[in-house]
């Protein structure tokens, strides 16, 4: 009994840590390892109670011999089950991400890039800025709620102890979802991106006439000048932008 006990809460642990290291909101490395991996220790102690004891054995049948390969496979879907929750999750901030290199690239602020803190991938002012904003976001809309519950519904639909994991969306609803991230960038970047092209294009056509002056000592300082006026004017619609798509978390609450 409380061998498969063990084994059960082993299985829900390595599922919930899966899916707390790898996504996004609370990982990165400005959150201390300890602190995700508390959190993960505490959703297993409040899911285990439950989906755990039904690894146990019914009434009246005695413990099975631990075959430790097929608990190989089923740590193994577990993982897997855990990162691919984490990674649909994700989805949502990819098109932020996008918006914020679309528009440090008008900028002119991709000659020099930045370590990113949430991986080792290079990055740039506007997009931390657009990342920070992204989960106060997450936070302040309750999308953590959603997140959770995605996780705790995982169990239900996949319990550890029916040795498959729970049902995943659809592949055509997940190959949507990733088509529409490019035009989700986009749209979200368009307020700043238009006005930044235009202003190059203006840039451009006043340089060819007056050939005096240098692109690099006056041009580049008015790109960023620009852009920086573009983002604080187009404020609330990058907001409302980054909200909308925030809340695609909410489709994958079904999981």
């Amino acid at each position: 009994m409380i061998t498969a006990l063990v084994i059960g809460a082993m299985l829900c642990l390595i599922r919930v840590s899966a899916f707390v290291a790898f996504l996004p909101v609370p990982s990165g490395r400005t959150i201390p390892a300890t602190v995700r991996i508390g959190l993960a220790v505490a959703i297993t102690f409040c899911l285990a109670e439950q989906h755990a004891m039904r690894f146990m054995p019914a009434p009246g049948l005695s413990q099975p011999d631990v075959n430790w390969l097929q608990l190989g496979w089923l740590a193994a879907q577990e993982l897997m089950y855990g990162l691919s929750l984490a990674w649909m999750l994700s989805m949502c901030l990819v098109p932020i991400r996008i918006a914020g290199a679309y528009i440090a690239q008008e900028m002119g602020l991709t000659m020099g890039g930045l370590a990113s803190p949430q991986d080792q991938q290079p990055s740039n002012v506007v997009t931390n800025a657009l990342d920070a904003l992204a989960g106060m976001i997450f936070f302040s809309l309750n999308l953590h709620h959603i997140a959770l519950g995605a996780l705790g519904h995982s169990f239900a639909r996949g319990s550890v102890a029916s040795g498959s994991v729970g049902v995943l969306p659809e592949f055509r609803m997940v190959l949507d979802q990733i088509s529409r991230i490019q035009e989700g960038g986009l749209v979200i970047a368009a307020p700043v991106g238009i006005m930044l092209f235009l202003f190059f294009v203006t840039l451009m056509v006043t340089i060819r006439s007056a050939p005096q002056f240098n692109f690099f000592a006056i041009g580049m300082p008015m790109r960023v000048a620009v852009g920086t006026v573009a983002l604080m004017l187009f404020l609330p619609q990058l907001h409302s932008g980054l909200a909308v798509w925030m809340k695609q978390v909410a489709q994958y609450g079904v999981f």
